[in-house]
């Protein structure tokens, strides 16, 4: 059984990891942690939570040291781990992208506000 050992590293408030992706294989493990000791915030898509023992909290704080996940499946899922400094920095949602891997996430998804269009502030006629 295999283990992937994923090191984060704050990078001007960014939590950028030690690899893309890890294959979500039975019995292999991933385990998390920060190149400086600082503590971090997990935040796992449904299908992640739902192949991983222990079944990690929503979200899931390391505040030292690491933590360490084992897969129960290798079927396909929508798996995808977010990083973030505060439980407040979980993302509004996951991707929907089926695949054998963990994608390790880098940012979050941010929807830019709907667009309006230009206000008409002159009065017709006037």
């Amino acid at each position: 059984m295999a283990n992937t050992d994923i090191t984060l590293v704050n990078d001007g408030g960014v939590l950028v990891p030690s690899a893309a992706s890890v294959p979500a294989v039975s019995g292999d493990s991933v385990s998390f942690s920060t190149n400086d000791g600082s503590p971090v915030v997990l935040f796992f898509s449904p299908d992640a939570t739902s192949i991983l023992s222990p079944k990690p909290s929503n979200p899931f704080s390391i505040a030292a040291g690491k933590a360490v996940f084992t897969f129960s499946s290798s079927a396909p899922g929508a798996y995808s781990v977010y990083f973030g400094l505060n439980p407040e920095s979980g993302p509004g949602s996951f991707p929907n992208e089926i695949s054998h891997s963990l994608v390790l996430e880098i940012g979050l998804i941010n929807e830019p506000p709907p667009f309006t269009g230009p206000k008409d502030t002159t009065n017709p006629g006037s």
